[in-house]
């Protein structure tokens, strides 16, 4: 085994159980560049396989997104707008990859955005383009071309093979001037329950210092936001870098970082005792719109508080 990013062979065991099955998943970080990965990997063809296909029908029990679903996609839409909004970047050629049931795309081009997607799973992709009829291609990240201004991730980093040539694709994919917006899952929140933090479909799990590694042969990071998940706005580099990774005393620190994430401080500093509360609020909230369509959901929401 040796590590994606920085091709050592150093490790050690984060997990050994898939949160999710309780089947046996192998997670290890690595000692030289703190990069969290599964090992051993699947294959380009197993992964194109399953998100072809399978990896909506394992995670969400359904072809085709419920109203509750897309109810939660809506408001992380509005929430990644404004993010855009507060970094200055209003309008311009957007693509979104990994573009789900297509909330995002379709919220994208109402505040003025040319936005369009691209999601690999057939029934997400279908359902985006005859509810919202806006431009969500059916097809995997090696089938893109053209030049964007912003590109868009949210929680597709995680799943795919190699995150450094995910990086160099992305960067032949932006204009010089242009702006990458990627969104991952957290590895050191607090807010996720330690039962429910390593499983299947997360190939990789990224702090701070470990996403802006992996990027840092193409990327400059332009600004970071860290609450429950990871946001990184980035812009291309003019030229080829070396990879930049993570300093001696990061790497020195993460395993006792890494023991923290527990119990006490996931029902403590991460906010679980509160969490039933949440989810009865949720609940109520999802019971409204268990009976709408997409394109209403969206016109209730934007009536709700942001």
């Amino acid at each position: 085994m040796s590590c994606n990013l920085c091709h050592q062979t150093r490790f050690n065991l984060v997990a050994n159980t898939d949160a999710k099955s309780g089947a046996p998943l192998n997670v290890y970080f690595c000692e030289f560049c703190g990069l969290i990965q599964q090992s051993p990997l699947p294959s380009a063809d197993q992964l194109h396989d399953y998100y072809s296909t399978s990896y909506r029908l394992d995670y969400k029990g359904t072809w085709h997104p419920k109203p509750k679903h897309i109810f939660r996609s809506v408001r992380c839409a509005r929430s990644r707008l404004e993010f855009l909004r507060k970094s200055g970047i209003r309008d311009g050629l957007l693509l979104d990859i990994g573009a789900s049931s297509g909330e995002f795309v379709a919220l994208a081009r109402q505040a003025g955005f040319d936005a369009s997607g691209v999601e690999p799973n057939q029934g997400y992709a279908e359902y985006a383009r005859s509810e919202y009829h806006i431009p969500v291609t059916t097809a995997g990240l090696n089938q893109i071309e053209g030049q964007y201004d912003v590109i868009t991730l949210f929680h597709v980093l995680e799943h795919l093979l190699s995150p450094a040539e995910v990086f160099q694709h992305l960067h032949s994919l932006l204009k010089p001037d242009g702006k990458l917006f990627i969104e991952v899952p957290w590895v050191l929140s607090g807010s996720i329950a330690p039962s429910n933090r390593y499983f299947k479909a997360h190939l990789y799990y990224f702090d701070v210092e470990t996403l802006q590694a992996s990027a840092s042969a193409y990327f400059d990071v332009i600004s970071t936001c860290v609450l429950g998940n990871l946001r990184m706005i980035m812009q291309p580099r003019p030229a080829i870098a070396p990879l930049s990774l993570p300093s001696a005393d990061y790497l020195a620190a993460l395993p006792a970082r890494l023991h923290r994430q527990g119990w006490l401080n996931y029902l403590t500093h991460g906010g679980g005792f509160f969490k039933l509360a949440d989810k009865v609020h949720r609940l109520w909230q999802e019971n409204r719109v268990s009976r709408l369509r997409g394109r209403e959901i969206i016109t209730l929401c934007d009536r709700l508080p942001k």
